[in-house]
């Protein structure tokens, strides 16, 4: 049973930590430092949501003591938490995993890439650990379902804006030795399918409408004579998305069992894999998947004011998703009500704080 005088230490605690993460912090210092990440006479540093435009970041030339110190973090954090079962997206045992050299290696790219883009605008490199934890767990092979690819999850538009290679845009890419090279061209053919789709519903709408219930209703009432054409039009128009939704749906399976089948067996610390992902798909790899990140994560920051929550959403979801018209939040940004937004957020901000405590 806990005395009075250690609950009221641990209300003390707890009372702090979160006002520095609901507090707008406007303090023209340097955040999220490394120096300034560790703890303050025994308790844990509060987490700041603002990152301001006079933060140094450290660079792999000066602070390669920071480098060691976190890449052991976060594999502490990963094995306190993994060891024993399987880490997610890799879908393997913890134990059987090589972290250290994988996170060894993005380290060494992302904390030249921070240099690269301080003058953008100075970008915290444990919050991008942090981020890239969420999107996947440094699994240089993770695809997910919207076919985004690679430890960063760029899907192909936004990769190629950053000048990354991305798989089936070269003609060698639809032939042997690329294995079921047959399927290269699938992504191309989803895009085709979305576009006909969206054509097809702006062209087609019909100008009556139906709901589950409203037809229910129409049938118990004993009108559905007098609604049967546009009852008709309707089921029409919904049956035809439908199938050119399916169509898309199987484009996309089949492109990723190309993906799937071209990086099987393969290792990016094998030289003869690591230059055939290098004429295949950059974003299997860690150099411009890494520098494309966190030029992303500058320009957010940029643009909403040092706001790393709003920037990790926007990188998530699109600068727009962040937007405010309002007063001083327009410069800031704002979370927005997803669900898919707020559970990204708060498992980057988990990460952020479990790696900075153990620095």
């Amino acid at each position: 049973m806990k005395t009075d005088k250690s609950a009221d230490k641990e209300r003390r605690y707890f009372l702090k930590g979160m006002s520095g993460v609901l507090a707008l912090s406007l303090a023209d210092i340097r955040l999220l430092a490394a120096n300034e990440l560790q703890p303050q006479d025994g308790n844990l540093p509060p987490i700041n949501m603002i990152i301001p435009k006079s933060y140094i970041p450290p660079s792999s030339a000066t602070h390669k003591e920071f480098r060691n110190k976190l890449k052991k973090a976060i594999l502490d954090f990963l094995e306190a938490n993994y060891t024993g079962s399987n880490l997610p997206v890799w879908r393997r045992k913890f134990e059987t995993i090589d972290l250290e050299k994988r996170v060894d290696n993005i380290i060494y790219w992302l904390l030249q890439a921070v240099q690269m883009h301080k003058s953008e605008y100075p970008v915290d490199p444990v919050w991008i650990m942090a981020q890239m934890m969420k999107e996947s767990y440094f699994y240089e092979f993770a695809i997910s379902n919207a076919l985004a690819v690679g430890i960063c999850q760029f899907v192909q538009r936004t990769a190629e804006s950053y000048d990354m290679l991305c798989a089936g845009r070269r003609p060698e890419h639809h032939q042997a030795p690329y294995r079921k090279a047959n399927l290269a061209g699938k992504l191309a053919e989803s895009d085709e399918w979305r576009q006909k789709r969206r054509e097809y519903r702006r062209n087609n709408r019909p100008a009556k409408r139906f709901g589950q219930t409203e037809l229910m209703e129409i049938i118990e009432r004993g009108e559905s004579a007098r609604h049967r054409d546009d009852v008709i039009k309707y089921l029409t128009y919904q049956r035809e998305s439908e199938a050119m939704a399916e169509k898309r749906r199987e484009a996309r399976r089949a492109f990723r069992e190309y993906l799937e089948a071209n990086v099987e067996g393969r290792s990016i610390f094998d030289k003869k894999d690591l230059d055939f992902f290098l004429g295949f798909d950059e974003r299997f790899t860690y150099k411009k998947p890494v520098r494309g990140m966190v030029e992303m994560m500058a320009w957010a920051l940029k643009n909403r004011s040092g706001n790393i929550l709003a920037a990790s959403i926007a990188y998530n979801a699109g600068l727009s998703s962040t937007r405010v018209s309002d007063g001083v939040y327009r410069h800031y940004g704002k979370i927005p009500a997803i669900e898919e937004s707020t559970q990204y957020i708060s498992q980057v901000l988990v990460n952020h704080y479990e790696i900075s405590k153990r620095l």
